[in-house]
This record gives structure tokens, sequence and C-alpha cells, in this order.
């Protein structure tokens, strides 16, 4: 955003809420045609309605080879070729079954397999040679038939022996010389080869609203599992809560104006810095985080971090004179700085970690309270008006990204975090998600900021792209998309609007909340 623009929003807002968001043009409209809006949509009410589907049900299971007793296995980024050659306990090893056809895992049942990073397996052709975890959405090449060898119809358990079946071709899939390696879609028969013993976590979906919340299944796969098992027929739909001091008066009035619709199914707060930054404030963020994963929300938490030269202690940083202390104008860094920056043992680099350390003690009490938050950090990573923004290729604002991932997960140890890679619609995106990604095993959802260029199909087919499989949302917006754009862009999981703009969206919200497209809070399943 234009730093006049900016300092009217600073104006507007108190605290950390005058941090606003987003870079260029929040005062720009998307193409009018993408806003215009039907009203042909079915009323509905929180809790269900006319339209409501909570998604087929997505079961998590791993795959035991019969002769080599060596599982399959997906690459760590959830992109690549299927193998034979995993290892217990491995991360690839663990896979969500989306199970087309009934509420229990049942022989004959149709699948789709994806991996918790989001790739979808698929068989070139619809089967007959090879299998890839790199497919954007489902589809027929991508749909499998789980066989109950030997054990005819009825439910599957854990410890049976079962087979995978192409649905194009009727391939079984077979793991080449009993195991150990390449994997395909080519056999006749279900023989050795083809025969996996399965183990099922917790043996439950996200049907009903039951097994979004099985203790058996990790916080973060149940978050992926749901995210997954809606993508191309449903968004969540929220608001980001700004006032760190009422962490849910944004949430309340967008409730407000969608009247008997509902309430918002995502939530968001920002770490913040300045007087947002405290430890009461951010405590505070904290605990309306779990209050609201008990709702059964979609917790998330973004970062607008100060300039690094206010050092580890954020909460002096604040705005003077009108000067967004964010502003890449006010707290560029030079190449040298961002080498620093970047480079272990640099003064700056201890200062970025310092303040990762601090925002751990808060994800650490979020992961000890059983919820999975989503992470935005680095947020509109493309953009120029903020400090850690805009560096291209391998050294630049990516390597930030990989190098704050790293820290809090392998250093920290917190494997509860949901990550989200953000990027704004400038006219550039085409090329910004090559130029700006860390690469797909660095995040879990590929975001997209609209203010600029609007819900146009090369902007959502950009994002797809990017995504490689994975689930994309869009994370900030001023205009959020009708009904008509969701219905021709169906693969947004969630929709989140910045609350300044609640004056331009008093149409919009209430024929959302309204859509069977658009999940309530009500309808979600719960994650307890």
């Amino acid at each position: 955003m234009p730093p006049t623009v900016r300092t009217v929003l600073v104006a507007l807002g108190a605290l950390l809420g005058g941090a606003g968001c987003s870079a260029a043009a929040k005062d720009s409209v998307p193409d009018a045609a993408t806003q215009a809006t039907d009203g042909s949509t079915t009323p509905a009410v929180d809790g269900g309605g006319p339209g409501f589907d909570a998604g087929p049900p997505v079961f998590t299971a791993t795959f035991l080879t019969l002769d080599t007793s060596q599982y399959l296995s997906a690459p760590a980024s959830g992109v690549g070729p299927l193998t034979a050659a995993g290892a217990p306990g491995g991360p690839g090893e663990a896979f969500l079954l989306t199970d087309l056809t009934a509420t229990a895992l049942t022989a004959g049942d149709e699948l789709h397999i994806a991996t918790a990073a989001g790739g979808v397996l698929s068989a070139a052709d619809g089967g007959g040679g090879a299998l890839d975890f790199a497919a954007l959405t489902p589809g027929p090449d991508e749909t499998f038939v789980i066989v109950h060898v030997d054990g005819g119809p009825g439910p599957i358990e854990s410890g049976d022996e079962v087979a995978l079946q192409t649905e194009v071709t009727k391939n079984y899939v077979s793991a080449i010389d009993g195991g150990g390696g390449e994997v395909l879609a080519n056999a006749p028969w279900d023989r050795s080869w083809e025969t996996y013993v399965i183990t099922l976590s917790g043996g439950g979906g996200l049907d009903a609203g039951t097994s979004a919340g099985d203790a058996a299944v990790p916080p973060r796969e149940r978050v992926l599992g749901f995210l997954a098992s809606i993508q191309g027929k449903q968004s969540a739909i929220g608001v980001e809560d700004k006032d760190s001091t009422n962490p849910e008066a944004d949430s309340d009035t967008m409730a407000s104006m969608a009247g008997d619709a509902g309430s918002p199914s995502f939530w968001s707060a920002d770490w913040g810095f300045g007087s947002a930054a405290g430890p009461a404030e951010r405590e505070d963020i904290v605990e309306e985080g779990i209050k609201q994963w008990g709702k059964g929300a979609i917790v998330q938490y973004i970062y607008h971090a100060c300039p690094l030269s206010w050092g580890s202690d954020e909460q002096g940083c604040a705005y003077e004179g009108g000067t967004d202390p964010i502003d890449g104008s006010y707290g560029d860094l030079t190449d040298a700085q961002w080498t620093d920056l970047t480079t272990a043992g640099g003064t700056l680099n201890a200062v970025w970690l310092a303040r990762l350390d601090t925002l751990a003690t808060y994800f650490q009490e979020l992961k000890s309270a059983g919820v999975a938050p989503l992470f935005r950090p680095l947020h509109e990573i493309n953009g120029q008006w903020a400090w850690w923004q805009g560096r291209p290729g391998p050294t630049g604002s990516l390597l930030l990204y990989q190098l704050t991932h790293d820290y809090l997960v392998n250093t920290k140890g917190l494997d509860n975090i949901v990550w989200v890679w953000n990027v704004q619609d400038y006219s550039t995106l085409a090329s910004d998600v090559t130029v700006y990604s860390p690469g797909p095993s660095y995040f879990d959802i590929a975001a997209l900021d609209v203010y600029d260029g609007g819900y146009t199909t090369g902007n959502y087919t950009a994002m797809l792209g990017a995504a490689a499989g994975k689930p994309i949302g869009v994370a900030e917006c001023e205009l959020l998309p009708d009904p008509a754009t969701l219905a021709s862009q169906p693969m947004w999981t969630y929709v989140a609007m910045w609350p300044d703009f609640f004056s331009d969206d008093t149409t919009l919200i209430p024929q959302l909340f309204a859509d069977a497209q658009v999940l309530r809070l009500g309808a979600m399943p719960g994650w307890n």
C-alpha cells in the first residue's frame, strides 16, 4: 500500500490495529464482473442448513508391503513419486484417504489418497505405469478402489491385507520386487507385490463432525485432513481480529452483519509489535485462540514484525509522526544487513531468532492445549512495503521464510504449526509464485491476499499451480468473493477479510453466510 494510504489506515486503527496490512492498492477494487452478486443462494442457518455438506470421511493410514515389510512412502515435500522404501514412523508414510463411497472404510470404496502435505496421488493415464503425488485437484486418474485381499466385502480394519486398484484401468498398485523402491500401477492381479497391511489411525474421518476431533490423530493432521475434505466443495469464512485487547470484536461484528445466518468459522490474530506485543496482550490472543479452537474454528496467527533495528524487544516499536514502522521506507535493510540476518551467527540473525524464541513460548502454549494454528509469517512476501518483502531469489525473502520455519519446527519442536505461505495479487503474481516460493516442503497452504488484481482466473490458476496440490486460501481481502466467484473458483478452502473494509462488504457478508458453499462456525466438525 502507498504510504499515504497506509497513514490513513493508521489513523483509523488503534495500537496494532493501525498496522492494517498489505501492500499496494488496498483501495483498488477487483474486476466488477467478479464482484457482482446474484442473490440466488438459499438461506442456511448456523449449524448446517440447505445444501450443507460436511464432506466425505478422511482416514489416516499406512501401507506395509507384504514381502519386505517396508512402507509405501511419499517424498517429504508431498510432491513426487510413490515408493515402497519407507521406514516405520517416517513422515511420508502416513496418508489421508478420502472415502468417496461411504462413512466407514469398506472393501470396494473409491478413494482419493493424499499426503498430509497436500499432494494427491495420481496414476498416469488412469493406470498402467507411474504413480506420482503431483495432481492439483483429484479426478478420475486420482481415484482408487480399496480391495480386501481374501477378505471379501465388509469393513476394513487395521491389520487387514488390502490392495489398491486404479478406478480407470483397473490395474493394481504394485511394489516392484515386493518393495524397496519403485511402485507402479501396472499389475493385472493382487498377488504379494500388490498386497499391503493397512494401519488406520483412529478409524474415523471428517464426517458428521466426529473424527476431526479424534485424539488418535495429531491436531495438525486433523486440520490438514479437514481442509482436504472441503477443498473444491466449501470454504470457511472469517476476518482478521486486529484488536489484541478484544480479540473477538471483529468476528462479532462479522457475525452481527451476517444476522441469523451464523458466526465466522475462521479466526485470526496478530503477534504484532508495540503495545500490542506485550506478554499480557499476546497471552490474550493465545487464550482466544484456544477458545476459538474449542468452538471448532480454524485458528491462525500472523506477525507484523517490527524492523530489526528495534532489537529483540518489540514493545518500544510504535508509529511515530504518522510513519509506519514496518514500512519499507522506514525499516529496509541493506544487502549487507540482509546477509547478516540470514547467516547463522549474524547480529541480526540473533535478533530474529530471539524474537522467534519469544513467539515459540506462545506456540508451545497452543501446542500444550492441543491447538494446531495456521501461521502466516512474512505475509505478502512479494510486496515492497515491509522490510521482509520483495527480495527475489534463493538468498532473498524466501530464505528468511525457510529459516523461520526450520527454527520453529526443528529447533523449537513446534510440530503443531500449519504453515501458510502468502503472496499478494500484484500484476507480477504469475512469476512471483515461483520467484518467492520457499518450496512446497516449507508450507502447507498457499494463500493469496486480494487487493489489487482481484479474483481473476489467472490469479486463481497461479495459486493452484504454486500450491502443487496443497490447499489454497484467501488470507486477506477488501472485498470478499461473491457466491458466483466461489462457484467458479471452488478450491479456496477459506476466505478472510481485513476488517477495515466492513463497510465495503455489507451486502456480500450476509449473502456468503447464507450460501451453502460457505462453512459457518456451527457447521464445522469440531476439533476436540
